[in-house]
């Protein structure tokens, strides 16, 4: 059953979900499954195991999930019964038997220690390839178990079925197909005590009732995970190293932050890059700006351009030249004009001139004649008043003599300046033509010297075209030095904008040359602690494969461990599902003379962990109660045995195979268990095999089924040993049916004996059968008197009241008359009929008393059998 199961679970593993290692533990468990099971939590001997066989073998497992044989095969005929069976030796047969299961109901008979768990558990290998019993006596070997004790050996038994077809096929054990044929007592028994235990506890009791408490048992034997004392995971040179590193994470500490400051610094550098040129790099961008050896960058370029002196500029021009020029004849033109019309008059500025003194000596002589010095009351006319008025007379005299000056002042400006711009060209052209017109700082310029500029010079040009072409070219080269000027301010802003590019690139080549330097420290520091501790480092990194294996089987173990008691736990809640409804009507079939209130309405199955079982009653079907506080244990086996043969309806199993249930079963129980085994519908289609101790329940079987049906069951009787070692089977046991064992001894002219079955025939008919008809179709309520409190009731009066009620006009079965005619005979029209007198009187002893009519006794026996055909 381990192994089955198993192999079942491990089919859920063919998932994406689960990776290659948990497979691998998987198969590796499989591969050993019979060597683990055997061993316990006990001083972690299944632990160690498994470790040892991982780490011998861990390279080598198969990581893929092989499905299992039956799923290789590409047809396997379904069966419909068994045929046969030959086993032996094994158990307790010495020898090989060959048992003729030709019978869809093969009942076994024998008392307790006869071989009939031999019988079974033959059929339980030859259909399971595994018998649940050797598994819960913990045998290792299961062979060793099957050997028959005083041959020391086994063989395989042989179990042959009919298929749809009703040919006969060797049978090959299938677990997933036969699993839930066989009803356990066992399985029963320790279901009963399922309300008496914990929540936790029911569910596995569950599992318990299918038969699989061994996979259960074998599940929780695993540890949830390895212990650390079992498997070296750390590595202890690994913890050393650790220890000795700590000494470095301040090293390494740098190392990191720099590494991480060296990729800032490459972002920053190409963002530098592409702020100066899109699409340039760093490395570009620091070469055309501080250039190197071979090339001068551009900032040293620039400045070198921009540190060139200018030319002082004249600022001498042309057109100035002319408008001086213009204006130097203009005043002159006007100034000899003026001079000429003020010689003209001079007399009249002479008198201008002597009115001016007399007016300017008015202050020191304001009352006497500055002439004579008269006093001004004596005179006839005053000089000062006349002064005055004569002058007011020679105004414009006075004017013109004022604007003669101020042209006189104007020309010697202009003089003066085209005597510096003389001197200016003279300074900056040498040798140079105007040398002779230059004109000292101290001395003005004079008209002679402005004339003399207009003569001809030796070349035949004059001076003063001489002075105009070298203005024009000190105006041009002004230009010039404008335009060097503005170029400057254009690469002096330039250069601004590289400086401010040079500091960034110093600031990041000066940030990177410090990272480089703390991480070429921090190696060194590395680097000296790896030659120290080289020893060390090759021993670990030995270990490395055996630590990474070790970690590698110890979370695939935890994993699998986890997946394996999840897939346990999900078994009770797989193995019962959807059979509610199907027990409450096999429960309530086996207790179908209970009341209303004692029957059940539903009922539920523990499903997961801390759940209970629950059932209501069809009086109250919405309350739910524990079994525990409602029902008797004979009940709860009820359910048991309620859910064990759902689930083998369910799975359309063809075959039951029940192993002594008498033990299983209470005796308030047993008839209404046979009825709906034999009786009902259920299991009409079924073939049925079944064993028992009990030859009350044996016979009781063999007269709850019709005589006809009776006499095709094939049965069994296991004897007691005696002296012999080996399984003493009768086949041919006298059959326990009262109206074929009437048969028999009739055939054999045993009249006795053949009247003493018959008369129980009659007692089995009436009480079990015929009762029951008559109140199916009519009034089954009848006035029965007994001899006393304990007397059991009297054949006579019982018959003679199913009788009358049979014959009563208001029975409502039509074909009554197959019922009440075999009765009439048995019983007679008065009661008083011979074969009445012979059913009686065949069942005491008397001496010499006439022989039984042979005559008479055939037509009871027939009446019999037409009564029990009928029913």
């Amino acid at each position: 059953m381990v192994r089955s199961e198993y192999l079942r679970f491990l089919q859920t593993l063919n998932s994406e979900t689960i990776n290659e290692d948990e497979r691998k533990i998987a198969n590796l468990v499989f591969l050993n499954l019979d060597h683990l099971a055997s061993l316990g939590t006990h001083q972690g001997h299944r632990i160690r195991a498994i470790i040892q066989l991982a780490q011998d073998s861990w390279n080598t497992l198969n990581c893929i999930i092989q499905p299992p044989v039956e799923n290789l095969t590409a047809y396997k005929s379904p069966i419909t019964q068994l045929k046969s069976l030959k086993v032996g030796p094994f158990r307790g047969f010495s020898r090989e038997e060959s048992f003729d299961l030709t019978s869809n109901l093969v009942l076994i008979y024998g008392p307790n220690g006869t071989g009939k768990s031999s019988f079974c558990e033959a059929l339980e290998y030859s259909l399971l390839n595994n018998v649940a019993e050797a598994e819960s006596k913990r045998f290792r070997d299961q062979h060793s178990y099957f050997k028959n004790a005083y041959v020391d050996r086994f063989s395989i038994p042989v179990l042959t079925g009919l298929n749809e077809n009703q040919e006969e096929i060797n049978i090959e054990a299938d677990d997933s197909l036969y699993r839930f044929c066989f009803v356990e007592r066992n399985r029963i028994d320790n279901f009963s005590r399922i309300a008496a235990q914990v929540p936790a506890k029911q569910t596995e009791l569950i599992s318990t009732l299918f038969g699989l408490d061994s996979f259960s048992d074998f599940v929780r034997k695993f540890t949830t995970e390895i212990d650390p004392k079992y498997i070296d995971l750390t590595c202890p040179k690994a913890a050393l190293l650790a220890q000795r590193r700590q000494g470095l994470e301040g090293a390494e500490q740098q190392i990191e932050i720099n590494n991480a400051e060296s990729i800032k610094i490459s972002t920053d550098e190409q963002a530098l890059a592409n702020k100066y040129r899109e699409g340039a790099n760093f490395i570009q961008l620091v070469l055309e700006l501080l250039g190197n050896s071979e090339n001068v960058g551009l900032i040293s370029q620039i400045e070198s351009e921009i540190q060139q002196p200018l030319a002082i500029k004249s600022f001498l021009s042309l057109a100035k030249l002319n408008e001086l020029g213009l204006n130097i004849a203009n005043y002159l033109n006007e100034h000899n004009t003026l001079s000429q019309e003020l010689a003209s008059v001079s007399q009249q500025i002479s008198f201008k001139n002597l009115y001016n003194a007399v007016t300017q000596v008015q202050k020191s002589s304001p009352n006497n004649c500055p002439a004579c010095k008269t006093p001004l009351g004596q005179v006839a006319v005053n000089p000062f008043t006349n002064s005055d008025k004569e002058l007011q007379k020679l105004q414009h005299l006075a004017e013109q003599q004022s604007t003669l000056q101020c042209l006189e002042q104007k020309v010697n400006r202009e003089l003066l300046s085209l005597a510096q711009i003389v001197n200016t060209c003279c300074s900056r052209f040498s040798p140079n033509s105007l040398t002779q017109y230059q004109v000292p700082p101290s001395i003005q310029g004079s008209i002679e010297w402005w004339n003399g500029l207009q003569q001809p010079m030796q070349d035949g040009f004059a001076a003063w075209q001489h002075l105009r072409s070298q203005v024009k070219h000190l105006e041009d080269a002004d230009k010039g030095i404008d335009q060097a000027v503005q170029l400057r301010s254009i690469k002096q802003a330039e250069l601004n904008r590289l400086r401010d590019f040079s500091r960034d690139i110093t600031v990041l080549i000066t940030r990177r040359q410090t990272a480089d330097q703390s991480i070429l420290n921090s190696q060194k520091i590395i680097s000296s602690f790896d030659i120290e501790n080289a020893q060390l480092i090759a021993d670990v990194q030995a270990d490395i494969p055996n630590i990474q294996r070790n970690r590698s089987i110890s979370e695939a173990y935890k994993s699998f461990v986890i997946l394996l008691n999840s897939y346990n736990d999900r078994l009770p809640a797989q193995l019962v599902a959807d059979l509610s409804e199907q027990v409450v009507e096999l429960y309530n079939s086996f207790n179908r003379n209970d009341l209303p209130s004692e029957l059940l309405a539903r009922v539920k199955l523990p499903l997961v962990q801390n759940q209970r079982l629950e059932i209501s009653f069809q009086n109250n079907p919405d309350q739910f109660y524990d079994p525990l506080h409602m029902l008797s244990e004979g009940h709860i086996r009820c359910i048991g045995l309620a859910i064990l043969l759902s689930k083998n309806l369910k799975e359309n199993c063809p075959i039951l195979i029940f192993d002594d249930p008498v033990n299983a079963i209470d005796d308030d129980h047993r008839e209404s268990i046979r009825r709906t085994l034999f009786e009902d519908q259920f299991f009409s289609g079924k073939q049925i095999i079944l064993t028992c101790h009990g030859e009350e329940f044996f016979k009781d079987i063999q007269n709850l089924l019709p005589a006809k049906v009776a006499a095709q069951t094939q049965s069994f009787t296991f004897l007691p040993r005696l002296e012999e070692s080996h399984i003493n089977v009768d086949f041919n046991c006298a059959p326990r049916n009262y109206i074929i064992a009437a048969r028999e001894h009739f055939d054999r002219n045993e009249i006795r004996e053949a009247l003493s079955k018959s008369r129980k025939a009659m007692e089995c008919l009436t009480k079990g059968k015929v009762w029951r008809y008559v109140t199916k179709y009519g009034d089954g309520n009848l006035s029965i008197k007994l001899r006393g409190a304990s007397a059991p009731i009297e054949l006579r009066n019982l018959s003679d009241q199913l009788k009358s009620k049979i014959g009563n006009a208001d029975f409502s079965d039509q074909n009554k008359s197959t019922v009440l005619d075999p009765l009439s005979i048995l019983v007679g029209l008065n009661g008083n009929s011979r074969e009445w007198v012979y059913l009686n009187k065949g069942t005491h002893e008397e001496n010499d008393r006439a022989e039984f009519d042979r005559n008479t006794v055939s037509t009871m026996i027939v009446a019999l059998e037409l009564l029990d055909q009928s029913m």
